[in-house]
């Protein structure tokens, strides 16, 4: 997957009600890309070509231990489908992509507060 998961001690990534997961997007290799809100419209495009009727929504953006903040959106399936946030940022030559991914709305909303307290207590550098 190319990304840092995360998941319930005694599960797996395919058996858990809920994941987190962080990936971080080399900036040189994504010319067609030239800022966060490119990523952003980019990533958008792409979850509503792939399940149609899904409804996005900006929620509240959040902060890193470091001040940066993070635009976040939730994914809501129409009717069958992961509930999700995505919290979008950058740092030096990366875009960082924070996500919650849930099979259900009950684990999603079990889940919430961790995906937020991993990204306050995030930094940059130790």
């Amino acid at each position: 997957m190319g990304a840092n998961v995360l998941v319930p001690v005694g599960s797996s990534f395919t058996a858990a009600e809920a994941v987190i997961y962080v990936k971080a997007l080399y900036k040189p290799r994504m010319p067609d890309i030239a800022s966060v809100e490119a990523l952003i419209e980019d990533d958008k495009k792409k979850f509503l070509d792939s399940r149609p009727g899904m409804k996005i929504v900006e929620s509240k953006a959040l902060a890193t231990a470091d001040g940066k903040v993070l635009r976040s959106f939730e994914y809501i399936p129409d009717q069958q489908g992961d509930w999700e946030q995505v919290s979008y940022g950058e740092e030096e030559d990366f875009y960082l992509i924070f996500v919650i991914s849930s099979r259900t709305k009950t684990g999603y909303g079990r889940t919430i507060s961790v995906y937020e307290k991993l990204i306050e207590s995030y930094r940059e550098k130790p």
